[in-house]
């Protein structure tokens, strides 16, 4: 299967990863993890990229950096390559060391690169070698708590949201853990690790939506509904749960919803439930129909009366765009 482009342009934002080959531990110790934070600390001086956050486990790395120039392949290679090589002459070994070339997701939205930094934030203690954040000593996370840290990491964003949040005119690094939410929300991380495993690109909604009116929620689900036959699903903005309990609650607050259909009158709440599945979580036909005991050809031909309704009934059109936003908000508010 040949490699996808990577989406690197100017002045755009990425969440970089890697990890050893073969299950292999990739930092055996402090120098190693020194030893490749030096050579990020040469790319970011030669200015091909920013680090606004960062975490260097034992088997793996997480970034989140800023590509002024579209530099970030040249950038990344550079650091891994360099690195690999002294990590072998080092231990007298041969071979590749990583488990393919580093994956870059871009970071579109704003909310997006804030869960993206209590995720990466999030992975020492996960992986139980700190009980927070700030306790780790190979993440940016550490450094924010501190207020000091090396001259390479870029502090503005991460501190101008902090100021932002907490309401502060200088940045107090005792509400760094509070202004990131603390303890990450586990559909938080699965969405984050949805979206890292995506082979999928393209534009991310998710500021725009949670910021919109019932009328944009409702023009984009119209844009959606045109789009080629509907089989390629977009970039995840919420998981499963989130929709399962936006829809039982609204089932009791509306009751019976029937829709017209070509012989009889339908229950809107299949159709409902399928389209935002698709359209909110990014599952296919079989997660979806696997979720709702539903065929994935009964799925297709839910999905595709919602397409016609969205278009055709206003009031259908209506309440979908206010579950929307309902789901949404569970997820991110």
């Amino acid at each position: 299967m040949p490699r996808g482009l990577r989406l690197d342009r100017p002045d755009s934002w990425h969440h970089v990863t890697n990890r050893a080959i073969a299950r292999r531990t990739l930092f055996e110790d402090a120098r190693d993890v020194r030893l490749f934070l030096a050579r990020l600390a040469h790319v970011v001086r030669a200015g091909l990229i920013e680090v606004h956050s960062y975490c260097v486990l034992t088997t793996h790395f997480h970034l989140l950096v800023r590509s002024p120039t579209g530099e970030l392949s040249a950038a990344m290679q550079s650091v891994e390559n360099e690195y690999s090589r002294w990590f072998n002459r080092s231990r007298k070994r041969d071979g590749p060391l990583y488990r393919g070339r580093f994956l870059s997701k871009p970071v579109e939205t704003l909310t997006y690169r804030r869960h993206l930094v209590g995720y990466i934030d999030a992975n020492p203690v996960q992986a139980g070698l700190a009980t927070a954040p700030a306790l780790y000593p190979h993440c940016s996370a550490r450094h924010y708590a501190r207020g000091k840290g090396p001259p390479w990491l870029s502090r503005g964003w991460v501190e101008n949201h902090v100021k932002e949040r907490m309401n502060l005119t200088e940045y107090d690094p005792s509400t760094y853990a509070s202004a990131f939410g603390g303890p990450l929300s586990p559909r938080i991380q699965r969405l984050v690790e949805r979206r890292i495993v995506l082979s999928r690109t393209g534009h991310d909604p998710l500021d725009e939506l949670l910021h919109a009116t019932n009328q944009n929620v409702l023009d984009w689900m119209r844009r959606k509904s045109l789009l080629a036959d509907g089989t390629e699903i977009g970039i995840p903005l919420c998981v499963e749960e989130d929709v399962d309990e936006v829809l039982a609650l609204a089932r009791t607050e509306f009751g019976v919803w029937r829709i017209r259909g070509k012989a009889k009158w339908l229950d809107a709440w299949p159709h409902v439930h399928v389209a935002l599945l698709r359209e909110l979580t990014g599952a296919t036909l079989d997660r979806v129909g696997h979720r709702l005991g539903v065929s994935p050809n009964g799925v297709w031909i839910l999905y595709s009366r919602h397409k016609s309704l969205v278009q055709e009934d206003s009031l259908y059109a209506d309440r979908v765009a206010t579950l929307t936003l309902r789901s949404l908000d569970s997820c991110h508010r």
